[in-house]
């Protein structure tokens, strides 16, 4: 997957992510865990790339909810809305930040070491 190579926020957080023995280095042992964190990461970035509309790595209040808008989901109050928004914002920056994102990605989907362990 050659699209695995230019995604450079995905890369740094699989390899540090596969690196499961902190040596440093991913081991052969590690290497399906790199390809699959890898694949994870990708698609995270990209559907964060896409709620990042005016590309400046973050994501503000507006851009959170045009992308509640683009799903779908148009029958949550503006309250409800900005809550989740704050809970995710947790360093209360005022702006969801990658690792933020990714961070409520994890914490909601306590399933997702097992299906990255998973074979393609």
């Amino acid at each position: 997957h050659p699209e695995f190579g230019t995604n450079r926020q995905a890369i740094l957080r699989a390899y540090k992510a596969a690196d499961v023995d902190k040596t440093g280095f991913v081991e052969l042992k590690e290497f399906r865990r790199l390809i699959n964190l890898l694949y994870f990461y990708n698609e995270l970035s990209g559907l964060f790339g896409q709620l990042d509309t005016n590309h400046d790595k973050r994501i503000s209040f507006s851009e959170f909810k045009k992308g509640h808008e683009l799903m779908g989901v148009e029958d949550i109050d503006e309250y409800a809305l900005r809550k989740e928004f704050h809970r995710i914002d947790t360093n209360h920056g005022g702006y969801i930040l990658f690792d933020e994102a990714l961070y409520k990605f994890f914490c909601s989907n306590l399933s997702i070491e097992k299906e990255i362990e998973v074979t393609p």
